[in-house]
């Protein structure tokens, strides 16, 4: 799979949706995790506030050499490294982080930082980031603040993340998200916690339906 920048993003550009797996344990994680994959979401990002994180990442990088695997929560430079030797192809923040931004351009890296107001989104523009999370996405106006956003600054990539439920999904593909980052909705904690395999699987061909529906005719 592709490890370098521009691949990654247009990997994002293509799939246009990246499931959050950010479970209470490594275990539940990797459950959930394959079900996504296996569904057909094949960009995963796994937050570092999982337990033993990296060896999540790993073991799916083993399992799924075709499928995306990014680090989630990423505040520091050294979770940045020990992410990256675990396999990790894209780094992921909620705020900005100027070093792991600096460490994403020297070594091309897709790094998405976090950002909400236009001043933000910016920032992160101008110091490096090739494509920016707007985030939390629907506390902070959801698909019309993107949009809005998006007219003055089209140059900058943005994945709008936080709170998207599934009918909000085809509102920002249609207003120009280059992708859309799906936590809690796509992984409701009942289902993880009940070990619900087949409800799993129909929310997330849900999601992908919906992905698919915002460019149907």
């Amino acid at each position: 799979m592709p490890t370098n920048t521009d691949a990654l993003l247009k990997c994002l550009e293509s799939e246009k949706l990246i499931g959050i797996v950010r479970t209470s344990s490594a275990e539940s994680c990797l459950w959930a995790s394959r079900i996504l994959i296996e569904t057909g979401i094949a960009i995963l990002e796994v937050p570092l506030t999982v337990p033993d994180a990296t060896q999540v990442m790993e073991t799916l990088c083993d399992e799924y050499p075709n499928a995306i695997i990014g680090a989630g929560t990423v505040l520091e430079a050294k979770d940045a490294v020990r992410s990256l030797a675990a396999g990790a192809q894209f780094l992921v923040a909620p705020v900005i982080v100027e070093p792991l931004i600096q460490l994403g351009e020297d070594q091309d890296i897709l790094v998405l930082p976090g950002a909400m107001t236009p001043t933000e989104i910016y920032k992160a523009w101008t110091l490096g980031a090739p494509a920016v999370k707007f985030f939390p996405a629907e506390s902070a106006g959801g698909a019309a603040f993107l949009s809005s956003v998006r007219a003055p600054l089209p140059q900058i990539p943005l994945v709008p993340t936080g709170g998207i439920q599934l009918a909000h999904v085809p509102g920002y593909l249609q207003a120009g998200a280059l992708a859309v980052g799906v936590g809690a909705p796509l992984i409701p904690k009942q289902l993880v916690e009940s070990r619900n395999a087949p409800g799993l699987t129909a929310l997330a061909k849900d999601f992908l339906a919906a992905r698919g529906a915002a460019f149907a005719s």
